[in-house]
């Protein structure tokens, strides 16, 4: 049996219509009456920059948050997804694009020769084209390139001589991704003329690169409000208010907001902090919210 805060909010759950309050002197009322059980309600038709300040300034309004309709945390969820990418793919790769002059300059101006023969890659001189996120790193005086030669982006393609590797870095950490011999990726003969043939393509890459960051990004998090939720719903368990686990993974979601701000921003800004410091500072906030949002109601009511 499920018991409640007040009767107040017994029959809002319950679908009675409230009785009408008397008429009495504040100061004889018991303390905790002069609280509505319901102030963590928000407008049904919260959008998704007001959910964002919620999220970031009042606590207290994720559990009303966690209640808007699915179509609306969906939305938050791509808007927030889009903002960091953005940030991290986006601005960083237009900024490139448009320093170099294009792709076109880009490939004709500022590489050095290089040519595919006999399944080997050959490039005058070393090189790196920074995109947001990733970088691509050519180094053919080794089969694959040397390790010291690859930077902390996030994603890394490292070609050398015989090995293309696609490289996940984070928090200090590389993972291969894919690897596979330059003769699978570029055809004999491949060159500087040839990419400027495909320069359509390389704009359509780009695009579908930035779907990919977006996609990563609301996956990664979902996950993430996933682990948040095993704690929570515990917590929610002891509190007199009828919360879903949906509700309750919502909640975790927005929860994560300063957190995600926080080291996205400080990713798009260089890492000038160490990525793991920057993730446990998140993780603390993340948790403290949580905590906050639920404190209020746990003296008022629990599973029996």
């Amino acid at each position: 049996m499920k018991s409640y805060y007040n009767e107040e909010e017994r029959k809002k759950y319950e679908g009675e219509d409230p009785e009408p309050k008397n008429d009495r002197d504040p100061e004889e009322e018991p303390e905790h009456e002069h609280r509505s059980s319901l102030d963590f309600e928000v407008p049904e038709r919260t959008n998704v920059f007001e959910q964002l300040r919620l999220s970031i300034v009042c606590p207290k309004k994720l559990i009303g948050l966690s209640q808007l309709t699915v179509g609306r945390f969906v939305r938050y969820v791509l808007f927030l997804g889009t903002l960091i990418t953005v940030m991290l793919y986006v601005v960083p790769v237009a900024t490139t694009l448009i320093h170099f002059g294009g792709l076109r300059n880009l490939f004709e101006n500022q590489m050095p020769e290089f040519s595919l023969q006999n399944s080997i890659l050959k490039a005058d001189e070393p090189f790196t084209i920074n995109l947001g996120t990733c970088d691509i790193v050519v180094d053919t005086s080794g089969a694959t390139v040397a390790s010291d030669s690859l930077g902390n982006r996030e994603l890394t393609f490292a070609i050398g001589s015989r090995k293309v590797q696609a490289i996940l870095t984070q928090n200090g950490l590389r993972t291969v991704l894919v690897e596979g011999r330059v003769s699978d990726f570029f055809p004999e003969g491949f060159n500087r003329e040839t990419l400027v043939e495909a320069i359509p393509g390389f704009y359509i890459a780009l695009f579908l690169g930035g779907l990919f960051v977006l996609a990563f990004t609301v996956v990664k998090y979902l996950l993430g409000s996933l682990l948040y939720m095993l704690i929570a719903w515990a917590i929610a368990k002891r509190t007199g208010l009828d919360l879903t686990k949906g509700n309750v993974f919502r909640l975790c979601f927005y929860a994560q907001t300063i957190g995600i701000l926080l080291v996205n921003i400080n990713s798009a800004t260089g890492g000038y902090l160490p990525g793991t410091i920057v993730s446990m500072v998140g993780i603390f906030i993340t948790m403290n919210f949580v905590f906050k949002t639920f404190k209020p109601y746990m003296r008022f009511g629990q599973d029996e």
